[in-house]
């Protein structure tokens, strides 16, 4: 990642205002799905980076661990380089963030009710094993909040390059580095269907349409901008096109009498 990206990165992540509409949208989709009261629900933040998401969901849990791999990010979360906050976590009245691998979460089977799991599926190596961790520390009849963009969408997020991920990885490696971009294409996403894999243990609710449709509702208006004119289209349309959606809101329902 270049410098530039980087000063990028780090204002989105540090942007009070965008992170609580992030998580606005999530807990809207969350209260429609489970209820107005999510106050018994123990939670995993998987991928939490600063933990500015986590810290709004916090007041609406009964518990939530933020876990991120940077060590960076956790360090301005705490705002302490040198205290050891990293190690020890970053703490608050029913928070706790610390360092770990998506791939191997530091929480027992079934320890969790909810997992958030919102654009990380394609910043980590392995994403299988992911949604296996997912998959194990949720309790029976849990629920995973997925957000997660598209392989199909013309423009690549990350790097601001058209078609990037569509490219075969050598190719995409070799754009990124032609564009100045750095040293490899990192990230690695699925398209709706490879998504529909990733996710196949799991009953999937699609609320990226209703979002379309009602983005007050799901407090995505700001985040559709001028595209919000998309939502007015015909229903079938609409949902002829979801595989091409540049990103996914889904809620992943593990099933009641779960097989290990």
């Amino acid at each position: 990642m270049t410098r530039e990206q980087s000063l990028r990165e780090h204002d989105r992540l540090h942007d009070p205002v965008q992170r609580a509409a992030k998580a606005a949208k999530i807990l809207a989709i969350l209260h429609d799905a489970l209820g107005p009261d999510l106050s018994a629900l123990r939670t995993v933040d998987v991928g939490c980076a600063t933990g500015l998401i986590t810290k709004e969901l916090a007041p609406h849990l009964r518990w939530i661990l933020g876990v991120e791999y940077d060590a960076d990010a956790l360090r301005r979360a705490s705002g302490a380089c040198a205290s050891g906050a990293c190690a020890a976590g970053v703490r608050g009245p029913n928070l706790l963030l610390v360092r770990g691998d998506a791939a191997a979460l530091p929480l027992p089977d079934a320890a969790v009710d909810l997992v958030i799991c919102a654009q990380v599926y394609e910043h980590v190596g392995d994403s299988e094993a992911l949604a296996a961790e997912v998959y194990r520390v949720l309790s029976p009849g849990g629920v995973c909040l997925f957000s997660g963009p598209n392989r199909l969408d013309p423009i690549e997020r990350h790097y601001g390059l058209p078609l990037l991920s569509w490219l075969p990885r050598p190719l995409a490696d070799a754009y990124v580095r032609l564009a100045g971009r750095g040293p490899a294409y990192a990230e690695r996403p699925r398209t709706w269907w490879g998504l529909k894999r990733l996710w196949r243990r799991f009953g999937i609710i699609d609320y990226t349409l209703a979002a379309l449709r009602d983005p007050q509702r799901y407090a995505v208006a700001d985040e559709l901008g001028r595209l919000a004119w998309v939502g007015r289209l015909p229903v079938p349309l609409l949902r002829a096109l979801r595989p091409l959606y540049p990103n996914y809101n889904w809620v992943l329902r593990k099933a009641a009498e779960a097989q290990p």
